[in-house]
């Protein structure tokens, strides 16, 4: 019995030290089981998942954060939409349509300023690409907004409308009224359109703009047309210690230099570096103006100064090229042109001027293999085909220097020049329809330019249109009245459609306005003396 209960006891009570330290055998599966199961393993994804966005946000900030840093230093312009009214809407001017002609007009006065410095950043809002999380509404723009607001750095927008000048909202009538908004309001407006060109006014309203946020590019945007102008308002930047005054000392200096006035040129571009020493454009223009006034020496040190702080600058070699040629050293000066072609890869100028120096040397193979090196960079380049059709036309080969302008008209079908260049030589050649028809595009694309009116008058003339040829020949009339060439030609036209009256009134307006005396003058009045009977 007592052996009985003491077995008892044992199965009873706590089990044996053994048997607490392991598990027993039908415990382990019923554990495998429950890790194998749909919520055993929906806890350990959850964990996973949680670790993985963990991780995964971490990162975003990392790489998002520098980006979050530079968007907001960045000063973009962004241009809303623009309002129209519903006549100009079914024309296909829209708001977003016209917010991209500012846009197209801010690119315009860019490059017309013709400058290396750089400038506003500017884009329509329906062309901005907008990032956010998705299902959560939240935007690294309106991040970017909301912190910009917080330290009063607001994001530069032009906003505006057209406004009707009467009821009917005619186009000629309409003028457009913009806003610069940035922590002020600057409104700036557009006189009525008129019969000005459409891309021409927002060009006029992109100056406007450029004048408020970047006032040396609009500045410099005019500088060709209006030099006093230009020049007395970058004095004035340079007088208030404006941010770009270095740009305004070289913009004059420049302006200084294309009027022959030297050592004011000097003067402004020495200012230029005074303000900082680093200005590379200012040091590149210095040695031009040094080598073109005869100091080579002086012209050297700012080139070589320029090579200095920028290895791979091309001008600064090609710098090195024209004092080599002012030198007397034409291999120097060909080697340096083939070291900054390199340096400039995609610049037809290098090889070009090489190719000019081996032909003026009496290289002719030498020189058409550089000048077709330039062609093929850019198979417009109107000075590489200018240089090689001089040569052909120096030979009295006109065939070859037609082929040659005929590539590049061809090549360059809205360049008006390259139109013209082709058509003077046909005309040489007495080709008169193909002449005709490359000065007809060549009106086309730049109709106000007088000369390419009468020269297409004068092939129509020799095709005996008359009637056509006088057509033009009012249009050059009004483009330049003082033309005296013009009235010649009108003459011959009236003469040969037995119009005498008109004729003797145009060879005297002729003389009156012939200041050249020239050769054709004992003629003229021999027609006259003729037509009067």
């Amino acid at each position: 019995m007592a052996r009985q209960r003491r077995k008892v006891e044992t199965t009873a009570g706590e089990q044996p030290a053994s048997a607490q330290t392991s598990t027993p055998p039908q415990v382990r599966p019923r554990r495998l089981r429950e890790r194998l199961s749909l919520a055993g393993f929906d806890t350990w994804s959850t964990t996973v998942r949680s670790i993985f966005l963990n991780a995964l946000f971490l990162v975003a900030v990392i790489i998002v954060f520098p980006v979050l840093v530079s968007q907001f230093r960045r000063d973009e312009v962004v241009i809303e939409p623009i309002a129209v009214p519903e006549a100009l809407s079914k024309e296909g001017l829209t708001a977003d349509v016209a917010a991209s002609r500012v846009w197209d007009g801010l690119q315009d006065v860019t490059a017309k300023a013709k400058t290396s410095k750089a400038s506003i950043s500017a884009i329509p809002q329906s062309r901005r690409v907008e990032f956010s999380f998705p299902d959560s509404g939240f935007s690294i723009e309106s991040l970017i907004f909301h912190v910009r607001r917080l330290f009063n750095a607001y994001e530069t927008r032009i906003s505006g409308e057209f406004v009707c000048s009467d009821k009917e909202c005619a186009r000629a009538g309409l003028r457009l009224r913009l806003r610069v908004v940035r922590d002020t309001v600057e409104i700036i407006d557009l006189p009525p359109i008129g019969d000005e060109p459409e891309r021409q006014y927002f060009a006029d309203a992109a100056s406007s703009i450029m004048a408020s946020l970047d006032p040396f590019v609009a500045i410099a945007a005019d500088a060709e047309k209006e030099p006093l102008r230009a020049t007395t308002l970058a004095r004035r930047l340079i007088r208030s210690h404006h941010k770009d005054a270095k740009w305004a000392y070289n913009l004059v200096g420049l302006i200084r230099y294309n009027a022959s006035d030297l050592p004011a040129a000097i003067e402004d571009f020495q200012a230029a570096i005074a303000l900082d020493a680093g200005f590379l454009p200012a040091r590149l223009n210095l040695g031009n103006v040094l080598r073109v006034s005869g100091d080579l020496d002086g012209a050297q040190a700012e080139f070589k100064e320029v090579h200095s702080r920028d290895a791979h600058n091309a001008l600064a070699v090609e710098g090195f090229s024209d004092i080599a040629m002012a030198r007397k050293k034409p291999d120097d000066a060909i080697k340096f042109l083939i070291e900054a072609a390199d340096l400039d890869p995609e610049n037809p100028r290098y090889y070009a001027k090489a190719g000019k120096i081996e032909l003026d040397r009496g290289n002719k193979d030498q020189g058409v293999s550089l000048l077709r090196r330039s062609l093929e960079l850019d198979p417009g380049y109107i000075v590489a085909f200018a240089y090689l059709a001089s040569m052909y036309v120096g030979d009295g080969n006109y065939q070859e220097a037609e082929k040659v302008f005929r590539d590049a008209a061809d090549y360059s079908p809205a360049n008006a020049d390259a139109q013209a260049q082709d058509a003077n030589l046909l005309a040489l050649l007495h080709k008169w329809d193909a002449a005709a028809e490359r000065y007809d595009r060549a009106r086309t694309i730049e109709p106000g330019n007088a000369s390419y009116w009468l020269e297409y008058a004068h092939c129509l003339q020799a095709l005996g249109k008359q009637k056509e040829a006088l057509g033009a020949l009012d249009a050059a009339v009004k483009l330049a009245p003082d033309k005296a060439e013009i009235y010649s030609a009108l003459g011959d036209s009236y003469r040969d459609s037995d119009r005498k009256p008109e004729a003797i009134a145009a060879y005297k307006k002729f003389l009156e306005l012939d200041k050249t005396n020239s050769p054709t003058r004992p003629i003229i009045q021999r027609f006259i003396e003729i037509l009067s009977g």
